[in-house]
């Protein structure tokens, strides 16, 4: 009889600790990559909503920003042309590449506050007129992904145009404190140096 060799006591360790090793780092790569792609998703959130401030400044069409459920995206649109019944003028800002967001991130659990109220993009677009002061604008992101409890709120406010971020992930506070228009004159502030 031809003797079977066994795997030995530390050949069995050896090789448990390496496949632990590796589904670790597997592990690790995977969460971090949602992350990543998390980040990702709110930095062109961020640029979106920063073109549209830019548009509503300089721009001599009205601009909004509108979502599209079917696409999980939100895009940046212009008011031209003719309105009817089958045509609201709104078209695709061509300039402005569309947010497309990934799937654990889906844009109807996105929350948009326009002046503290809450609206749906869908219906109609986030909209301001030219030479009309634009609203306030809150955008908060969250992730259904349960590996990933993570919000994000964006807030451009009417006076700037690069949103502020807060994350949750990393309970940090507003990256920067908004900017408030002050009348120097009625402030008594007007003989300052600057």
């Amino acid at each position: 009889m031809v003797g079977r060799r066994a795997f030995t006591l530390i050949e069995v360790i050896v090789v448990t600790v390496l496949m632990a090793m590796l589904a670790a780092v597997l592990v690790t790569r995977l969460s971090g990559a949602a992350s990543r792609e998390f980040d990702i998703a709110t930095e062109k959130v961020s640029d979106l909503m920063l073109m549209y401030a830019i548009r509503s400044e300089f721009a001599s069409e009205p601009v909004g920003i509108t979502m599209d459920p079917n696409r999980n995206s939100l895009s940046l649109v212009i008011r031209r042309g003719e309105r009817d019944d089958m045509n609201n003028g709104w078209v695709p800002d061509l300039s402005v590449r569309e947010v497309r967001l990934p799937d654990f991130l889906p844009v109807q659990q996105m929350e948009f506050l326009v002046d503290g109220d809450s609206v749906d993009p869908s219906d109609k677009p986030i909209r301001n007129l030219p030479g009309q002061p634009r609203p306030g604008l809150e955008v908060t992101l969250k992730s259904n992904d349960s590996q990933l409890a993570r919000s994000v709120r964006l807030t451009l406010t009417p006076s700037a145009l690069r949103p502020l971020r807060q994350d949750s992930m990393r309970n940090e506070p507003m990256s920067s404190i908004p900017r408030t228009s002050i009348d120097l004159d009625t402030s008594g502030r007007w003989q300052e140096d600057w």
